[in-house]
């Protein structure tokens, strides 16, 4: 699996969109698996720091255990121009180092609480779309997809 910048090295398009769309909402959607194999969504606040990915997330949130037991997620930006959509699937780990902890609060241009769980989100595969011709006979999508080897 590679860190955000080893994906933004390999596929910068991909990773750009990625960027600018996490940049412009501050917010996308987190997909974890429940302990009963479901999926379970979160809105969440990506934070790139150091070139790798981070989530903050409260002691209290069912996404804690959904990651620990299950670090399979995806996570998906909301629409950006020309409803472009921007996606990424990997494994989800816990990081309690105080540095990583100091680079993910800064990275978030906020306080990360000292109670807050801190998850690094490594990238296996990655995936974005946009449509051509939006509202015209001939719409059709456009997508690019990625994939660590």
């Amino acid at each position: 699996m590679a860190t955000w910048a080893e994906f933004a090295s390999a596929a910068p398009d991909i990773a750009e969109l990625g960027l600018k769309q996490f940049e412009r909402f501050h917010i996308a959607y987190l997909a974890t698996v429940r302990k009963d194999g479901s999926p379970r969504v979160h809105p969440v606040s990506p934070v790139i720091a150091d070139g790798r990915l981070f989530v903050a997330t409260p002691p209290t949130s069912p996404k804690r255990l959904d990651q620990i037991r299950d670090g399979r997620y995806v996570i998906h930006a909301l629409p950006g121009k020309n409803d472009a959509e921007f996606l990424i699937r990997g494994r989800a780990q816990r990081v309690t180092d105080n540095n990583t902890r100091a680079s993910v609060s800064d990275g978030a241009g906020h306080t990360i609480h000292d109670h807050d769980w801190i998850f690094e989100y490594d990238i296996q595969e990655a995936m974005m779309a946009y449509w051509e011709n939006a509202g015209q006979p001939d719409t059709r999508p456009v997508r690019e997809f990625w994939r660590q080897l």
